[in-house]
Order: structure tokens, then sequence, then C-alpha cells
């Protein structure tokens, strides 16, 4: 968990690059072509028990393996959160200064290589990174400090900083900026207030409304239908549907449930007239939310409600939502019990099949559900927990 207080001033690190150094050859001077290795997707698993833990990122050229290694992967210690842009990945672990690094990859051998490092001091990790161009993006740190910062990604050269002070709750003891979406010129960016219990200060979910041309938070809305928005890395808690309708997630507290609220496109309230619930619809209360068009969704479901952090062993289960109907279609067949508090994580690549990744105590795999009937199976075997999976573009 992260303690945050704001303060004024930050130091960012920028990226330094070594001049290009050339030498003259001559005509009849052998000419090697380096070899040129393939790399269409980026992919970050962790191994070992916590304290102890390594993070593994690397590329690889499809998903036609049955069986993953950490051969060609670049390591970082402990649990790291992975994200993208384009060719680059990006990652951030949970040590003080707070440090975002930028990684490429070498073409002669797949393998990531670091192309920079973003630092603000004062705090211990970067919480959530949210990308809007090859100039432009936005990253909030923690641990310490509390601040929205603004980087140019192709340079990684911080330009600015958001001011949160509008953010501000009288009594939070701890305030987190946990998962994010970007859409027309505004930046939604969730919002959590804890107390002194370490419990959430209110019953409502909080979204703050930031406008992109100007860098100011504009406003923040709330909603007491559930609550706690607080997801980031592989654990989503915000999706938007082809329409520009936005689908926030909250994992609720003991007076309002789990569930599923929505900005409709062009608009920056939540719609009065939309709440999914998510305890109701599956039983007990969920977390995370990945959408795949035409109202198909899916969540975990938290099966022992004392045990949301897992320290007894794998607590969760995918679940099958509707959300147009706001129905569940149950749990997807096939599949264990996983951790799901840190790991669980969905995507599409094609109009084939949406994989998911499984970790237990004894499995760590990535499967697939089949769109045209629903079935699920193993596709691949895993070094690690999977915590990051991007396709490069």
């Amino acid at each position: 968990m992260h303690t945050f207080t704001l303060r004024n001033g930050f130091l960012a690190a920028s990226l330094v690059v070594a001049p290009l150094m050339f030498s003259a050859c001559g005509d009849d001077d052998p000419k090697t072509e380096q070899p040129t290795v393939t790399v269409n997707y980026a992919v970050s698993t962790v191994g070992g028990a916590y304290p102890s833990q390594t993070t593994y990122i690397q590329g690889i050229a499809d998903l036609n393996g049955t069986t993953l290694d950490t051969k060609n992967a670049t390591e970082q210690a402990s649990f790291a959160t992975m994200w993208h842009y384009k060719q680059a990945l990006y990652t951030s672990k949970y040590a003080a200064p707070a440090t975002l690094t930028k990684y490429t990859f070498d073409p002669a051998t797949g393998r990531p290589v670091e192309a920079g490092r973003l630092v603000v001091p004062g705090a211990n990790t970067f919480s959530d990174v949210q990308f809007v161009s090859d100039t432009e993006a936005y990253a909030s740190v923690g641990g310490g400090l509390a601040r929205l910062v603004k980087f140019n990604p192709t340079t990684f050269i911080t330009t600015g900083e958001v001011n949160l002070a509008k953010l501000q709750k009288t009594g939070a003891r701890s305030t987190y900026y946990l998962g994010s979406m970007v859409r027309d010129t505004k930046l939604f960016w969730a919002v959590y207030y804890e107390n002194s219990a370490f419990d959430a200060l209110t019953d409502s979910a909080h979204v703050a409304v930031i406008d992109l041309p100007t860098g100011q938070v504009e406003k923040v809305i709330a909603d007491g239908r559930t609550a706690r928005v607080f997801s980031s890395g592989a654990v989503q808690c915000f999706s938007k549907a082809a329409n520009g309708d936005i689908y926030v997630q909250g994992d609720g507290t003991s007076k309002v449930p789990s569930g599923v609220l929505r900005i409709k496109a062009g608009e920056t309230r939540f719609d009065p007239t939309y709440f999914f619930d998510l305890k109701a619809a599956t039983g007990k209360d969920c977390k995370g939310l990945y959408q795949f068009g035409n109202g198909l969704a899916f969540t975990t479901r938290i099966e022992d409600p004392s045990d949301s952090y897992e320290f007894s062993g794998p607590n969760y289960k995918y679940y099958k939502l509707d959300l147009n109907a706001k129905t569940s279609g149950g749990a997807l067949p096939n599949l264990p019990q996983i951790y799901g508090s840190q790991s669980s994580l969905m995507r599409q690549f094609d109009d084939q099949s949406v994989l998911l990744s499984v970790s237990t105590k004894t499995e760590n795999s990535l499967y697939q559900y089949k769109l045209s009937d629903g079935t699920v199976s193993k596709k691949m075997t895993l070094p690690g927990q999977l915590t990051g999976f991007a396709k490069l573009n």
C-alpha cells in the first residue's frame, strides 16, 4: 500500500543519450549484416515469493509456442508493473525513488534494453501511466509524495505536473490514484480515499476529470452506488466501449456492493440511469473489468471475502458478464481458482479468442476463451505470474 501526501516541487531525471560515433570504412572492408529478431509481443512475468521476487520482461515473435521460458528476458528485482506504448514498454517496481524505466527491443537479439529512466524523488513507485500521444503522457506516483506528472514518452523528459489540490479530502489518511482512461480531450483518473483505520473514507466511487488542453483538474465526480475504484497494472477498473462509453468498476465496501458505473460518450458525469451490481449478479463481490465488444465482459469474483489480498492462497474466479443486460453468465468453465488480486489479466489480439492469465500455487499459464462457443483451453505454460502482456504496434 502507498501513503500519499501532497507537496510542492519534484525532480525528474531525463534521458541522457550518448553521442553516436562514426568511423570511415574502405570499400574493401567486409560488410556484416546484423540479424533482425522480430518482436511482436511484450510479456512480463514474476517469479519467487515476496519479498524475494524477480520480474522478467521479454519480447516474443508470436503466440504459437506451448511453453515460455526466461532465456531471452531482462530481469528486474522485485515485483514490477508493466505498461506499453507502441514499440516500447515501461516498468516500475516498488523502491524509492519512484522510477519508470523505458525499454525498447534490440533488433539483433530481441532482448529488452533500457532506453531511459524517469525518476521522482520522494515517492516509491509509479502507480499508473496513461499515454495520449508520442509526446504526451501522464503518470501518478505514490508511496510518499502523491503527484500526477506529465512527460514526453519519446524523449522521456517531464514536461509538467497536474495540480491535485482539488482532489484533497478532509479526514483522508492516504489518497491513492489507481486506474485511468483517456477519451477525447479529457483524462479520467480514479481517486480512492483511505481513513486512519486503512478502510474506505467514504462509501462512494470517485474519479477526477482532467482537462488535457489546460492540464487542470476540472472536477471530481462521485457515485454512492459502489465505491473504491482501485485497480491498475494487470487488473483493469476502466474499460471503453467502441461508441466511447466508459465503464468504471468499483470494489465496493461493507456498505455498498462492487459494481460497474458508466460515463456516457461526450459526458463527464456518472450516468444516473446505469448501474451493474456485480455482487447481486455473481453472488459475491468482484474485482476488475475486461470488455470485448457488444456487451461481452469479464470480471473476477472474490471467493472468500475475508481474504481479498490472498494471504491464504488463490481466491478469485473468472466470471462472464453482459454489460448491456447487466447479467452474469457464470464462472468460466475448466478453470481453477486463481491468484487474482494482482495477476488476473485478459487481452484480445484477434477476432477468434480472448487470452487470460491463470496463476495458482502449482500453475502459471495463459488460457484462451473461444469467442465462437465460449470454451476455455490452455494455450501456453508461463515461467511465473503474468503481470503484463501487450501487442506492440
